[in-house]
């Protein structure tokens, strides 16, 4: 194992890392108060279908979505969570960079994801609608099946009307998804927990300097 971190592929970890949380965040907004946003959700769903996709930024969606989490990472990476509400986010981010390792070392997982992203395709070209409820149904199954069979499982903790209802199981196994393909490309990238600690500096300058490609940020 290496132990320093590659500078070359530092802001593909960055990105990886944002994808991560910004499926945290939305995880947590959908469990505790019952919505999502449709434009991420939409976002989310295009990473988890990218899988051949040319760069880090393409299959996350754009940089425009990872707008939240750019933001949020230089005080994760510094301070660590603030609060109870952090402290859940920063526990489905490790759990997802876990996650992603057990998924790329079990092939049976890997072969499930592959199954049922070309389910999706299907799906979303036989429906016109990536948030149509069956393409939503059919991602959660492959969360459930492909993912949730693996360890450390993730615990979602929120408002149970929300943790009960069969739509609202399924975009949040969605989102989880997602972040266990945002966790796959960290990992790719030569991302670990240590050496996140070690260029910790260095990720929170890479996050500045993604945000200052966005349209209006005044850093």
């Amino acid at each position: 194992m290496q132990l320093f971190p590659v500078p070359a592929r530092r802001q593909d970890r960055c990105l990886a890392l944002a994808g991560m949380l910004r499926a945290a965040m939305e995880v947590q907004e959908m469990a505790h108060r019952g919505r999502t946003d449709s434009h991420l959700l939409v976002l989310c769903i295009q990473s988890i279908l990218s899988l051949q996709a040319p760069d880090s930024i393409s299959a996350l969606g754009g940089l425009l979505g990872l707008h939240r989490p750019l933001r949020q990472m230089c005080p994760f990476l510094h301070r660590g969570p603030g609060h109870a509400g952090e402290a859940e986010i920063f526990r489905y981010t490790l759990a997802l960079g876990r996650l992603g390792k057990r998924l790329l070392q079990t092939p049976p997982s890997l072969d499930r994801l592959h199954r049922g992203v070309e389910q999706a395709r299907r799906q979303i070209d036989h429906f016109g609608d990536m948030l149509h409820p069956s393409v939503l149904a059919g991602l959660a199954e492959t969360y459930a099946e492909g993912i949730g069979t693996l360890r450390p499982r993730i615990i979602v903790t929120g408002d149970s009307r929300f943790l009960t209802r069969d739509e609202d199981t399924a975009r949040i196994r969605t989102l989880l998804l997602s972040g266990v393909r945002a966790a796959v490309l960290w990992r790719q990238s030569g991302g670990t927990f240590p050496q996140t600690l070690l260029e910790r500096r260095a990720l929170c300058e890479a996050s500045r300097d993604l945000l200052g490609h966005l349209p209006g940020h005044a850093g």
